[in-house]
């Protein structure tokens, strides 16, 4: 008998390099004034200091550039005007401010910050090379290994990532991020316990603000066949966090597993309610309904999919499917054929089983 469905689950895992607090190199210990009692440069940057780590942005970047019109070899202030421009997404600014501290004086904090700003630009091999530039300057620099051991697990090199996110952890702890990609590594290379047990350390150091780690969590039992334990970690990250799209989607899929067809299809439509372009979820809903035999509406879910991503192969598959059900022939052969066109190779076993 055919096999009636075919999903695209995208449950998710939430990815390496997490985006975390910029580093801020901190204020100066140097007196308000001069002797004379003249502004000095070391006041005006702590003053940018302060408004950075207040998130005020634009007035930081005007503290530390009047501070190097005192001082134009003022490396730190180079520095954090350079953090500025990274969180305000000017990273080729960045760049070049980070290269002005660095001639002047290297740090590991500025290779560390124009890594990251390279990274934002897929300079990824630039940025490999300023991560070790910073951990040879700094051993100890938790974040840089942390980030670090993202490249190499974008590498599919996990060994290598585990081994940073091992330095990370050794030098940070309560690295939280750090334990939540050791975690995906080591799903990737097969070893679930130590995944769950590191999934489980991360929740453990704060359960309150760990939305991503119960969903990674979930998905690890998910994969493991415990649908309803995998369906209480999606619940919890939800709880932390009520407009996590992907732990809506993916407890959808938990219910699907159980059979749950109806709980599924509200938490799909939860997902599409705070991201309305989340084609997987609308195909996801689609088989959801196909499931209940409500093909004509599965139909209509995989359309609008499609509509949202014209190369969505498994959607194509998925509405051939549901119009074969409907007998529209035609509409699934046509289906099938775009599906093929797209990589989904086991639609042309499909047309083949066709017996109309």
């Amino acid at each position: 008998m055919k096999k009636l469905l075919v999903f695209l689950l995208l449950s998710a895992t939430t990815s390496v390099i997490i985006a975390q607090k910029p580093l801020v190199l901190k204020a100066k210990p140097a007196a308000s004034q001069s002797a004379t009692g003249k502004v000095v440069a070391e006041t005006v940057y702590n003053e940018g200091v302060a408004l950075l780590e207040q998130g005020e942005f634009e007035a930081a970047m005007d503290k530390f550039t009047k501070a190097l019109e005192m001082k134009p070899q003022f490396e730190q202030a180079l520095s954090n005007r350079a953090v500025v421009k990274n969180e305000m997404r000017d990273y080729k600014g960045a760049i070049a401010d980070y290269d002005a501290a660095i001639k002047i004086k290297p740090s590991a904090g500025a290779y560390f910050g124009r890594g990251q700003a390279k990274y934002v630009l897929k300079q990824t091999a630039e940025a490999m090379d300023d991560y070790t530039k910073a951990i040879e300057l700094d051993n100890t620099f938790a974040q840089a290994y942390y980030y670090r051991g993202g490249l190499y697990f974008e590498q599919q090199n996990m060994t290598r990532a585990i081994e940073d996110y091992n330095k990370a952890i050794e030098y940070h702890p309560d690295y939280i991020y750090a334990y939540n990609d050791r975690a995906n590594a080591y799903k990737v290379l097969g070893d679930m316990d130590a995944a769950m047990n590191d999934y489980t350390k991360a929740i453990a150091l704060d359960e309150h603000a760990i939305d991503f780690a119960f969903n990674n969590r979930g998905n690890l039992k998910r994969s493991l066949g415990q649908y309803a334990e995998a369906i209480e970690d999606y619940t919890a990250s939800i709880k932390v966090n009520p407009d996590y799209y992907l732990a809506y989607n993916n407890r959808g899929l938990a219910k699907i597993d159980l059979g749950d067809y109806e709980g599924a299809i509200h938490d799909f439509t939860e997902a599409l309610r705070i991201k309305a372009d989340y084609y997987y979820a609308l195909n996801n809903r689609g088989n959801a309904k196909f499931k209940k035999r409500e093909y004509v509406a599965a139909a209509e879910d995989y359309s609008a999919a499609i509509n949202l991503f014209p190369r969505y192969g498994y959607a194509f598959l998925n509405r051939g499917l549901a119009r074969e059900m409907m007998r529209d022939i035609n509409g699934a052969k046509s289906d099938y054929t775009q599906a093929i066109e797209l990589g989904v190779r086991v639609a042309e076993e499909y047309i083949k089983e066709m017996n109309f």
